[in-house]
C-alpha cells in the first residue's frame, strides 16, 4: 500500500465541522490539515503540499469566496471545493 496520500486542506471556522469531516476524509485516503480561517488557508497553500482545498463559503473576516479570489490572483491553481450550508 502506498504511503503517498493526497493532501487536503479543510478550511472552516466551525470546529464541529472540521472535527466531523476530518476523520471521514482521512478514512477516504487523504492527509487532512485544518485551517480555521481564510488567512490561515492562504498561508497553508502558499507553504505548499496542498493537493486540494475544501473551503467553507461563510466565514467571518475573509470569507471563502474572497479566499478563493486571492488564491487565484496569487497564481495558485490548486483545486477548490466550496462548502455551503442549506
Amino acid at each position: 500500500m502506498s504511503t503517498d496520500r493526497p493532501s487536503l486542506l479543510l478550511v472552516d471556522d466551525d470546529p464541529g465541522i472540521t472535527s466531523g469531516l476530518s476523520p471521514v476524509l482521512e478514512r477516504d485516503g487523504f492527509r487532512v490539515a485544518v485551517a480555521e480561517d481564510g488567512l490561515a488557508a492562504l498561508a497553508a497553500v502558499a507553504a505548499g503540499d496542498v493537493d486540494i482545498v475544501v473551503l467553507d463559503v461563510m466565514m467571518p473576516g475573509l470569507d471563502g469566496r474572497e479566499t478563493l479570489r486571492r488564491l487565484r490572483r496569487d497564481g495558485h491553481t490548486v483545486p477548490v471545493v466550496l462548502l455551503t450550508s442549506v
